[in-house]
C-alpha cells in the first residue's frame, strides 16, 4: 500500500483536470465579457483578450521568480512536500477569484490579483519542479527517460479529460448563469490534489549532500558549464517556440474563419491533450532503437510540422490534420530534463529542477510578450505569421542539441587517460630492445 502512495501521478491528473477546467472557464468568461464590451468588432475583441493574456501570463510567470528557487532549497533540505502542497494551496486561493468575478460581474482585471497569488505561492514552476524531482527521485537512471514521459501522458490525459467535459459543463446553466458549475467542480478538484499531497502521499527520502558518496553523479566542471549548458538552451528555445504558439492558437479559433464555440474550444483542447499520449507511445516504442537525442529531435521536427501546417489552418478539419502531425512534441522537454537529472547530484533535485523552471518562466514572459504582440499587430495582413515564427523557433532548437549529441559521441570516444603516454612508453621499449638485438646480431 505504501508503494502506491508513493505514486505522485494522482496529484499530476486531478490537477491538470482542475487546470484545463480553469483554462475553458477563464477563457470563455473573460472572451464572453471583453467581447460584450465590443459588439460587433471581432478584431477589437481579439485584440483585448490578446492584451489580457499577455498581462495575466506575464504576472503568472514572473511572480513565481521570487519563490521558486527558495522552496526548491527549502524542499532540498525539508523534503519535496514543500513543492506541492505551497503551489496547490495558491491555486485554490488565486482561483477562487475567478469564481467571485463570475458571479458579481467584477472586471477581469481583478484576475491579475488570482495571478499573483498564483505565481507568490510558486504556481506551476514550483509545482512541476517538485513533480519531476520526486519522480527522478524514485526512479532509476536507466528507465528515468520512461518515468518522466510518464508524467507528461498523465498530464496529457488529465488535460484531455478535462478539456472534453469543460465546453459541456460550461453551458450548464446555475442560476441562469454559464460557467459556475464547471468553476464550482474545478476548485473542488484542487482542494481534493492539496489534501491528498498533505496527507496522503508518501515521499522518497534523500540523504543529506554531504553524505552522498564521492563520485556519484559528480561531472567535471567542463562537462557541467558546456554540455549542460547545450541541454539548456535547447530546453529552452524549444519552449519559447512552444510556448508562443500555443498562447495564439486558442484566441485566433475564437475568430472567422473557425469561429468556435465553448465546446468546440473544449475538443481542440482535448485534441492538443492527446499529443501527450501519442508522445508517451512515441517514447515507449522508439526508446529501443533511438537514443534519448534523437528522440528529442524527432519530436521538434513533428512540432515545427505542425505549426506550420497550423499557420494555414481556414477549417476545423485543417485544423485537426495539423494537431495530428504534432504527435511527437511532447518527447522533447521530459527527455532533456531526463540527460539533465542524470549528470546532477540527488539532493539538489528540488534546486536544479528550480532553477530550470525559474528559466522556463522567465523564457514563457517573454514568448508571451513577442508573440501576443505580433499576432495583434499581424491580424490585419496575416493573422497567423505568429505560428510560422514559432516553427522557425523550434527547429532553431536543433543546433544545440546536435551540438551536444556530437560532444557526447566525443567524450564516449575519447582515448583513456594515459594510454597515450603508456604506449610511448612501450614503443621506446620495443624500439631499444630491437636495437638490442641488432647489436648483438652485428657483434657476432
Amino acid at each position: 500500500m505504501d508503494v502506491l502512495l508513493s505514486y505522485v501521478e494522482p496529484v499530476v491528473v486531478v490537477t491538470n483536470v482542475a487546470n484545463s477546467l480553469f483554462d475553458t472557464a477563464l477563457l470563455m468568461v473573460v472572451y464572453d465579457r471583453l467581447n460584450g464590451t465590443a459588439p460587433g468588432n471581432s478584431d477589437l475583441a481579439q485584440k483585448e483578450v490578446a492584451q489580457f493574456y499577455m498581462i495575466y501570463n506575464m504576472i503568472y510567470s514572473l511572480a513565481p521568480l521570487l519563490t521558486t528557487v527558495l522552496l526548491g532549497r527549502w524542499a532540498d533540505r525539508r523534503g519535496q512536500k514543500v513543492l506541492l502542497v505551497v503551489p496547490l494551496l495558491g491555486y485554490l486561493l488565486g482561483r477562487l477569484l475567478l469564481l467571485f468575478t463570475h458571479i458579481f460581474q467584477l472586471p477581469v482585471s481583478v484576475m491579475y490579483g488570482s495571478a499573483v497569488i498564483n505565481g507568490l505561492t510558486g504556481g506551476f514552476p514550483a509545482f512541476w519542479s517538485g513533480v519531476n524531482a520526486i519522480a527522478a527521485l524514485s526512479s532509476g537512471a536507466a528507465r528515468r527517460s520512461l518515468r518522466l514521459n510518464v508524467l507528461e501522458v498523465a498530464t496529457g490525459m488529465a488535460g484531455l479529460l478535462g478539456s472534453v467535459v469543460s465546453g459541456h459543463f460550461f453551458l450548464v446553466k446555475v442560476n441562469n448563469q454559464h460557467g459556475l458549475l464547471l468553476i464550482c467542480l474545478c476548485l473542488s478538484l484542487y482542494l481534493l490534489s492539496l489534501l491528498y499531497s498533505a496527507f496522503i502521499l508518501r515521499y522518497p527520502t534523500v540523504p543529506p549532500q554531504d553524505q552522498v558518496p564521492v563520485g556519484v553523479c559528480n561531472p567535471s566542471c567542463r562537462r557541467y558549464s558546456t554540455e549542460m549548458i547545450l541541454l539548456f538552451i535547447c530546453y529552452l528555445l524549444y519552449d519559447f517556440g512552444v510556448t508562443g504558439g500555443e498562447n495564439i492558437i486558442p484566441i485566433f479559433v475564437l475568430k472567422p474563419p473557425l469561429s468556435w464555440d465553448a465546446v468546440w474550444v473544449g475538443y481542440g483542447k482535448a485534441v492538443c491533450y492527446i499529443m501527450f499520449l501519442t508522445s508517451f507511445l512515441g517514447v515507449l516504442i522508439f526508446s529501443r532503437y533511438l537514443s534519448d537525442i534523437s528522440l528529442v529531435l524527432m519530436g521538434i521536427i513533428s512540432n515545427t510540422a505542425g505549426f506550420i501546417t497550423m499557420a494555414f489552418v481556414r477549417n476545423s478539419s485543417l485544423y485537426f490534420i495539423a494537431r495530428s502531425m504534432m504527435l511527437f512534441s511532447c518527447i522533447p522537454m521530459p527527455t532533456i530534463r531526463a540527460q539533465l537529472s542524470k549528470q546532477m547530484d540527488e539532493a539538489s533535485y528540488g534546486s536544479i529542477f528550480a532553477w530550470l523552471q525559474s528559466a522556463v518562466t522567465l523564457t514563457d514572459v517573454i514568448s508571451t510578450v513577442v508573440f501576443n504582440n505580433l499576432y495583434a499587430a499581424s491580424l490585419q495582413w496575416f493573422s497567423n505569421f505568429s505560428l510560422l515564427l514559432a516553427a522557425a523557433v523550434c527547429w532553431l532548437s536543433t543546433i544545440p542539441i546536435v551540438v551536444y549529441s556530437c560532444r557526447q559521441k566525443k567524450e564516449d570516444y575519447s582515448p583513456i587517460p594515459g594510454t597515450d603516454s603508456a604506449q610511448r612508453l612501450i614503443t621506446k621499449e620495443l624500439n631499444d630492445f630491437n636495437d638490442e638485438c641488432s647489436t648483438s646480431s652485428l657483434s657476432d
